[in-house]
């Protein structure tokens, strides 16, 4: 069988099975610091694994499960989470710059002192997220996303696009 490796900055390797990471299963795996950049990561389960200080740079995990996974200090610019399940994700002081989460579900995501700078959030679940101190300058987001109770998108920054 063919096998994949995970490079880290940390020096180690991961090997997978297989011959793709689209749909591979890598739940409550220890991804630190990984060198993901440009990955196909499409429907990949990531439940409970640690990609804390991965680099995601333009990696594509749409459909991908990322609950409960801890996505700190990740540089994810660039990289597409359409229709991704993150919940109770921890992606606290990420960057995500021109990222695009449409049709994801971000309930309970903490999300605090990220930069989601030119970001999009169309249909996007963003209920009991923690969006403290994160930048939203130049989000976009509709009439179907749903944010935290009490939390107003356009007074951080974001726009709504009709």
């Amino acid at each position: 069988m063919a096998m994949i490796e995970i490079a880290c900055e940390t020096g180690d390797r991961i090997s997978v099975p297989g011959d793709s990471l689209e749909g591979v299963s890598l739940e409550g795996m220890n991804l630190h610091r990984a060198l993901l950049d440009r990955a196909n990561l499409r429907g990949a389960n990531l439940s409970d694994a640690s990609l804390r200080s991965a680099w995601l740079e333009g990696a594509v995990l749409d459909g991908a499960v990322l609950r409960n996974t801890n996505l700190a200090a990740v540089n994810a610019s660039d990289a597409s989470f359409v229709n991704a399940s993150c919940e109770n994700a921890f992606m606290r002081a990420g960057v995500y710059r021109q990222a695009k989460f449409d049709g994801a579900c971000l309930f309970g995501a903490d999300m605090g002192g990220s930069d989601f700078r030119g970001a999009s959030f169309r249909s996007t679940d963003l209920r009991n997220a923690d969006l403290a101190d994160a930048n939203l300058d130049g989000t976009t987001f509709d009439t179907a996303t749903v944010w935290p109770t009490g939390f107003d998108p356009l007074a951080a920054g974001a726009t709504l696009i009709t």
